[in-house]
């Protein structure tokens, strides 16, 4: 059932030159059916790819005119997914193997035996299929735990992977890193420019932060206009450098400032949640005195209210 499905959905184009092998192929596999069709040279074949959103071609190595791997090609640049299988004689399996190099899904030889070709086309499918749904699977999984706005981590993967980083990082005796950042006056910003330039800020933003961190630094957005910053295996020093630098950074290209509170473990917690407590500590005693600047936790702070 769920072939016959599959073969409905499935638009295949046949190019082959001999009238005898195109018959036999397109009744078979109308039979079966799928939707075929069928032409004889490669510049009508081109045509056709360019008009039409076909899933699969057949086509034959040798061609009047153009080739069957000029085609494929051709093919190629067009609709660089579609999946096309090569028909070769037994004498030039060396010349369908090079196909394959050109992106090629596989070949079939002659004389073709019709149920080999239909399974090929049938495994061809399904490999597709498994590869949508695994694209698919791939997309959502990185959508549950990404800021739609931002790309950045969401508050739920950042906390999952706090956890999971402090963890690591206390088993090992490692020092890790953690700012916590907020837009200054942002709500103004948001009232006088509007809040599609607000989002646009935001973006703005993470784009900084990527750029001036390395691969192994874990971004997200907190939410609203905070954003964190885990730096794993960094010394609280090493982070304020980077922290001074996108402070510069965001005040010399965009129109706001930022405050940033910094934190580390084990000098100031070993616990995930108290290390975003005293980075936001910080990062609050800094709105009130002033804004636009770092300021890195100590025990005084734990009385701001």
């Amino acid at each position: 059932m769920v072939e016959t499905e599959l073969n409905r959905k499935t638009e295949i184009l046949l190019v082959d030159d001999e009238h005898e092998t195109l018959d036999l192929i397109c009744e078979y596999l109308c039979e079966k059916g799928l939707d075929l069709t069928a032409t004889t040279n490669g510049e009508e074949a081109v045509r056709l790819v360019e008009r039409n959103g076909y899933q699969i071609a057949i086509v034959d190595l040798h061609l009047p005119g153009m080739t069957g791997s000029e085609l494929l090609q051709e093919i190629k640049k067009i609709r660089p997914h579609m999946q096309v299988i090569m028909i070769t004689g037994y004498g030039t399996i060396r010349d369908a193997v090079e196909c394959m190099k050109l992106g090629a899904s596989d070949f079939i030889t002659k004389p073709i035996l019709l149920d080999h070709l239909h399974l090929t086309i049938n495994r061809i499918i399904e490999e597709v299929r498994l590869k949508e749904e695994a694209e698919l699977a791939t997309y959502y999984k990185n959508l549950s735990r990404t800021d739609e706005l931002t790309g950045l981590y969401n508050f739920r993967h950042l906390i999952s992977m706090l956890k999971n980083e402090v963890t690591r990082h206390m088993r090992y005796n490692r020092t890790l890193s953690l700012a916590m950042i907020d837009i200054d006056n942002f709500k103004n910003y948001n009232d006088t420019k509007g809040h599609e330039e607000g989002n646009e800020l935001l973006m703005h933003l993470a784009h900084v932060f990527r750029h001036n961190t390395r691969n192994c630094d874990i971004l997200a957005r907190y939410g609203g206009e905070e954003f964190v910053i885990i730096f794993p295996e960094t010394s609280i020093e090493e982070a304020l450098v980077v922290s001074e630098r996108i402070c510069k950074t965001v005040s010399v290209s965009l129109d706001v400032s930022v405050t940033i509170g910094l934190a580390s473990l084990p000098k100031n917690t070993t616990d995930h949640s108290e290390l975003i407590r005293m980075a936001d500590k910080a990062m609050y005693w800094g709105k009130q005195h002033g804004k636009n600047q770092i300021v890195i936790y100590s025990e005084e702070m734990s009385m701001c209210k």
